[in-house]
C-alpha cells in the first residue's frame, strides 16, 4: 500500500486542495490583482502555511468594535469638520497649469480645507527635536495630544516625558496615543504614566475577545503633536532614541507648524481617540479660531482602515504623472505595486530627473531583497538612485518640480498604502519646497551614487534571492 492510500495522507490532500479552491473564489474579491496573485501561488504551493498567513495578515479586517465606530466617523465627526471648512484663510492654491489635475485631485479626495497662512519650520534630529517640544510643553495652558507609532522613555526621550508630567501636573490636560505593537517594548512603562495625570491610548490593541479582534498586522503609524491648538509637529520622526534599533541609528524629519492646518492634525488626533476610547474632542477649546502665521498653503491628508481610498498612494502617482522637470522621493522603504513603479519609470523615458535617496541596509532583510529587486530596471529606464552607507533613512519627501512637496509618515510600499494609518502634508508653494530640496541636498551629500557598473557586480545568488522576494511584494 502506498503512502497516499492511508485515510491520514488523503484527508490531509482533500485539506489542501479544498484549501486550493476556495482561495480562488475568496482570495481575489476586492484585492489588486497582484496582491491576489501572490496570495493564489503560496496557498497553491503551500496551502497549510498559506492559510496560516492569511487568517494572520491577508485578511484586512479589523474588529467589530473598530468597524462600528467607523462607520458612524464621518457623522459623528461632522462638528469639527464643518468648523473646519468655515475656518479662514481658505486656500486657493495659485499652482501652474500642469498641476491642476493634482490640485482637483486633491480637493475631490480631501477631507480637509487648503489652508494658506502657515508657517513650516524643518527639524532633523531628536536632540533638536526633543529640545523644542519640551520648551512648547511647558508653555502649554490648556491641552497637549501626541500620537507616535513607537513611543519609548530612553535618554532621548525622558526630558519630554518629564514636561508632560510637569504639564499634567499644573492642569494641562495631556493624552498620548500610542500604537499597541510599535511600543509594545515600552508599554509597561508608558501605561505607568496614567497615575502621573496622563492619558494613554493604545492604537489597534490586540485582543482576543470575538468584538475586539481585528488583523494583528493593523498600524497606527502616525507621528503627530498639537498643542494648544495652535502649535503642530508632523513627519517621520518616532518619540524614541534614534539608535533604538538593533546596530542601527535612524535619521529623520520634523515638521514644526504653525497656522490654520494645525486644526487638521487636531482633526486626525480627535478622530483617532475617539476610535480608541470612545470620547470625541470636539469643544472650542481643541478648535480654536486659526490665527495666519505665514506664507504656506498646504492640506492635511490622512489615510489608513477608516478612510476608503489610497489617497496617498494615488497622489504619488498624480505627482509623477504631473511632472515635467525632476521628481525626488526620499523614503525607507520602496517596495512599490505597478502603477507606482510604472509612473516612476515613464516620468524618466520622457525626460524628467527622477530621484531616489534610499538607506543601504534596512532593519527588514525581506523588504531590502524586495526592494532591491527593482533596482535593475530603474536603473536601465534612468532613475538615479543613491544610498545612504551608515544611517537608516527613514524620512519620507516627495519633491516635484521644486514646487509641490510630501511629507509625512507613509512609506512608499503595500502596507502604507492600504493597511497603516497614516498622515501626510501636501505643500504648495515654491519656498517651503526649496528648504526641502536643502534638506535633500544634505542627504544627497553623504548617499553615493549607485551606478549601473556597481549593481552588475552582485552575485547570483544575491540576484536570486532578490528576484524571490520580490514575488512577496504585494504582501509586504
Amino acid at each position: 500500500m502506498s503512502a497516499l492510500d492511508s485515510p491520514i495522507a488523503q484527508l490531509y490532500v482533500l485539506i489542501e486542495w479544498t484549501i486550493r479552491l476556495a482561495a480562488l473564489f475568496i482570495v481575489p474579491l476586492r484585492r489588486p490583482p497582484a496582491a491576489a496573485t501572490a496570495w493564489l501561488l503560496l496557498l497553491f504551493f503551500l496551502p497549510i502555511v498559506g492559510l496560516v498567513m492569511y487568517l494572520l495578515v491577508g485578511r484586512p479586517r479589523i474588529s467589530r468594535d473598530r468597524a462600528e465606530k467607523i462607520a458612524h466617523l464621518t457623522q459623528t465627526l461632522r462638528p469639527i469638520t464643518d468648523r473646519l471648512a468655515q475656518a479662514e484663510p481658505q486656500g486657493s492654491g495659485n499652482l501652474p497649469a500642469r498641476f491642476a489635475a493634482v490640485d482637483q485631485m486633491v480637493r475631490r479626495w480631501r477631507q480637509f480645507p487648503l489652508f494658506d497662512g502657515n508657517r513650516i519650520g524643518l527639524i532633523d534630529s531628536m536632540d533638536a527635536f526633543a529640545a523644542e517640544l519640551v520648551r512648547e510643553i511647558d508653555a502649554a495652558r490648556d491641552h497637549v495630544h501626541l500620537t507616535f507609532y513607537i513611543a519609548a522613555i530612553d535618554r532621548a526621550t525622558r526630558p519630554i516625558f518629564d514636561a508632560m508630567e510637569r504639564a499634567a501636573a499644573r492642569g494641562v490636560t495631556v493624552r498620548l496615543i500610542v500604537d499597541d505593537f510599535g511600543s509594545k517594548e515600552d508599554m509597561r512603562g508608558l501605561r505607568r504614566l496614567g497615575r502621573r495625570g496622563i492619558a494613554v491610548g493604545r492604537a489597534f490593541p490586540r485582543s482576543k475577545l470575538p468584538r475586539k479582534s481585528a488583523r494583528f498586522d493593523l498600524r497606527n503609524h502616525r507621528k503627530l503633536v498639537v498643542i494648544d491648538g495652535q502649535v503642530g509637529y508632523a513627519g517621520s520622526m518616532n518619540l524614541v532614541h534614534p539608535e533604538f534599533g538593533r546596530g542601527q541609528c535612524y535619521e529623520d524629519l520634523m515638521l514644526r507648524i504653525e497656522g490654520p492646518v494645525v486644526l487638521e492634525l487636531q482633526a486626525i488626533f480627535a478622530g483617532d481617540w475617539y476610535l480608541e476610547t470612545g470620547l470625541l474632542l470636539e469643544t472650542e477649546q481643541y478648535f480654536p479660531a486659526p490665527i495666519t502665521a505665514g506664507h504656506e498653503s498646504c492640506v492635511g491628508l490622512p489615510s489608513g482602515p477608516e478612510y476608503p481610498e489610497p489617497l496617498l498612494q494615488r497622489l504619488l502617482l498624480g505627482l509623477l504623472h504631473a511632472a515635467t522637470e525632476r521628481v525626488e522621493i526620499v523614503t525607507p522603504y520602496f517596495v512599490p505595486d505597478e502603477s507606482t513603479l510604472d509612473a516612476l519609470k515613464a516620468a524618466a523615458h520622457r525626460g524628467v530627473h527622477c530621484e531616489l535617496i534610499l538607506p543601504e541596509s534596512l532593519d527588514h532583510p525581506l523588504v531590502q531583497l524586495a526592494q532591491e529587486s527593482y533596482f535593475d530596471e530603474l536603473l536601465e529606464a534612468g532613475v538615479i538612485i543613491r544610498r545612504h552607507p551608515t544611517r537608516l533613512l527613514h524620512s519620507k519627501i516627495t519633491l516635484c518640480d521644486g514646487r509641490l512637496s510630501l511629507v509625512g509618515s507613509a512609506n512608499l510600499d503595500v502596507r502604507s498604502s492600504l493597511i497603516n494609518a497614516e498622515f501626510g502634508l501636501l505643500f504648495y508653494s515654491s519656498e517651503t519646497a526649496a528648504r526641502l530640496a536643502d534638506q535633500i541636498e544634505t542627504y544627497r551629500r553623504v548617499c553615493p551614487l549607485l551606478t549601473r557598473e556597481q549593481w552588475d557586480e552582485r552575485g547570483r545568488g544575491r540576484m536570486l534571492a532578490q528576484n524571490l522576494a520580490r514575488l512577496t511584494s504585494p504582501l509586504l
